[in-house]
């Protein structure tokens, strides 16, 4: 029957090697490339996982296993968070090799051996090799699992994997409800508990089951499509376990911020998507744009002409339904390119998009290679096996771009940039930051290291969410004015900004809207300004710039010894020194303020800030920077000794 799943006993040593092999490799890269330090993409998961914080609709599933697995010793704990994602993209490749597999035979059964496809050499001969079909769908497995999207997202704690992991589970056992039709209520009701377990972790990812879930049921049964379906009620039943199920794992969204002992409480408003647009990330691209960078522009021509062919076929077209169907919904709801310092919540549909174009070069690979083995020209054979090699390549080089752009295991200026950050404060110092993904990063550091409680941290993004501010005056209520000055103008006034700096030491984080007053309190301490209870002349200024070298020469050589480039932790610096420059140029020490500056476009050849910049450029601009990094930290030390 169409969609339904082929009998493990027809599977032969060959099919079963490839299977092990082509799920294997993707789930061991992942764990090798994993974090096992501090990532800026994956602090609002960690603080969310780690730390129990109720934020927004999502992470159901990835909070209880992240949970589970933190009970693991082994590594630290923010390995352990982003094991659960390596082992998600482990299942997800192991669940994609069946249902590609499973689209190849039926595809390459139904080919007519005499049409007109298959004289012009369009077309394979019913009766396709099985074992070129599982060796077809390897190559579809690994052109996924080793992409840039899903080895970005199995290597942090918290990535769009398991949700990834679960909707392809969904769609094989809607396929395999729907071919039962009426026959079968248990499929059915298993479909609606994994279906309410996926909008628990990702919303996007279950509006994309349910996408596949109709296509399937169009394609199976065009003529009466409700006739797949089973009786009213088994389809309330499997409703109301999505429900049921739904609502136990968001549950913690409504009880968390009860809770007497919540050490934060951002509020049942905050979201993903909130978040991402607080913060900086890459510009939104097309999805056509985002599918060329993925997989090439060579891998999208075949795929069409696949998804052509699979769905001219009635018995493959229930299984490359939900695939074009996830295309259509990633073209609709096109993700993000990959942020610098967040994750855009539509990642899991860039991610099973990718499924899709993966199945439908399998599809076009098979029926080339079918047409030039009974093609009756010379070196028909050969030209066929250098069509399979061909498309191995294409694996290769979009998992070479994958190690460049997902390696977390060799990234450690996240982690060095929070050493520097927080190590040098004084006791019991206060920080206000504008930025969240610094109020997320500080906090991931406090609870996956317990890095310095004393400190306050005060996200002013944050202070309208939740019980923030009101946790925060707990902690030292000499905020009182500072708080009401947020409140009522949105702005800190100087006695707010100096009361608190004269009971704690204050740092800030530029805010360029300050008046000229209120700048003249800062002067350069290491990766932040340091705030004054009174106005500070020149002398101290220079003191202070020629003393703050030292944090920065600790970040810069981190970025430049890396083996992998961290464009997040490298827009941050940036934006960072840019802030230094600004603020002391203002001030009237312009030599210092240019060698800031000269120092910061030395680190980003193109600034990643700036929306429509890939980030590729930003990369370019660390590797750019390791060249030139030594003879800058002295040049700031002179300009500032020198002034």
């Amino acid at each position: 029957m169409a969609g339904e799943v082929h009998p493990e006993s027809k599977r032969c040593w060959v099919d079963r090697a490839l299977c092990v092999m082509a799920t294997a490799l993707p789930f061991a890269l992942a764990l090798t490339r994993a974090a096992s330090a501090g990532q800026w993409r994956d602090d609002l998961s960690s603080v969310r996982d780690l730390g129990l914080v109720a934020v927004g609709v999502g992470g159901g599933l990835s909070t209880a296993i992240t949970q589970a697995l933190a009970m693991i010793p082994l590594g630290p704990r923010t390995f352990r968070a982003a094991l659960g994602s390596a082992l998600a993209l482990g299942l997800a490749a192991r669940l994609l090799y069946g249902l590609v597999r499973d689209l190849l035979v039926a595809s390459a059964q139904a080919a007519p051996g005499g049409s007109f496809l298959s004289r012009i050499g369009l077309a394979g001969r019913s009766g396709g090799s099985p074992r070129l079909a599982s060796l077809f769908a390897a190559i579809a497995t690994l052109t996924a699992a080793l992409s840039p999207t899903w080895q970005r997202e199995g290597t942090v704690g918290g990535g769009a994997m398991i949700a990834t992991a679960g909707a392809l589970a969904a769609i094989r056992l809607a396929q395999q409800a729907v071919a039962h039709g009426r026959a079968q209520a248990r499929p059915w009701l298993g479909l609606g508990v994994l279906l309410g377990g996926i909008v628990a972790e990702s919303p996007a990812a279950g509006l994309s089951v349910l996408g596949a879930l109709l296509a399937v049921i169009v394609a199976t049964r065009p003529s009466a499509p409700w006739g797949a379906l089973p009786s009213r009620r088994v389809l309330l039943t499997a409703a109301g376990a999505a429900s049921l199920v739904a609502m136990l794992l968001l549950a913690p969204l409504l009880l968390r911020p009860l809770a007497p002992r919540a050490w934060a409480d951002l509020g049942r408003a905050l979201s993903s998507e909130r978040m991402a647009a607080l913060d900086i990330a890459s510009a939104q691209t097309g999805a056509l744009a985002a599918w060329v960078r993925e997989m090439g522009a060579i891998s999208l021509l075949i795929a069409a002409a696949g998804a052509v062919v699979a769905f001219a076929r009635a018995p493959s077209r229930p299984l490359i339904a939900p695939l074009l169907a996830l295309l259509v919904l990633d073209s609709l709801l096109p993700a993000r390119a990959a942020g610098v310092l967040s994750a855009d919540p539509l990642t899991a549909v860039r991610s099973l998009a990718v499924v899709g174009i993966a199945a439908g070069s399998a599809v076009g690979v098979q029926e080339a290679v079918n047409a030039l083995l009974h093609a009756r020209v010379p070196l028909s054979r050969t030209a066929a096996v250098l069509v399979v090699m061909f498309h191995v390549t294409l694996v290769a080089l979009t998992s070479e771009e994958a190690g460049f752009a997902a390696d977390r295991g060799e990234q450690m200026s996240a982690e060095v940039w929070v050493d520097e950050a927080l190590g040098g404060l004084e006791p019991r110092a206060a920080i206000l930051v504008r930025s969240p993904a610094m109020a997320w990063r500080l906090w991931a550091a406090r609870l996956s290291r317990g890095e310095r409680p004393d400190v306050l941290v005060i996200p002013i993004p944050l202070l309208n969410r939740g019980r923030v501010a009101l946790s925060l005056l707990l902690q030292e209520p000499t905020l009182e004015p500072l708080l009401r000055d947020f409140a009522l103008t949105g702005e800190p006034s100087e006695l707010g900004l100096s009361s608190l700096a004269d009971v704690r030491p204050l740092h800030v984080e530029l805010d360029r809207s300050w008046s000229r007053k209120l700048l003249s309190h800062l002067s350069v301490d290491g990766l932040w300004l340091e705030y004054a209870p009174e106005p500070l002349g020149p002398s101290d200024r220079k003191l202070a710039a020629a003393e703050s070298v030292v944090p920065l020469r600790r970040t810069l050589a981190a970025l430049s010894e890396a083996t992998m480039p961290d464009a997040s932790t490298s827009a941050v610096l940036a934006e960072t020194l840019r802030g230094h420059s600004s603020v002391i140029g203002m001030l009237g020490e312009r030599v210092v303020a240019q060698t800031f500056l000269d120092t910061t476009r030395q680190l980003s050849g193109q600034d990643p800030f700036v929306v429509g910049r890939p980030i590729r450029l930003a990369q370019t601009g660390v590797r750019q920077a390791s060249v030139a990094r030594r003879p800058v930290v002295p040049r700031l030390v002179g300009a500032a000794r020198r002034r």
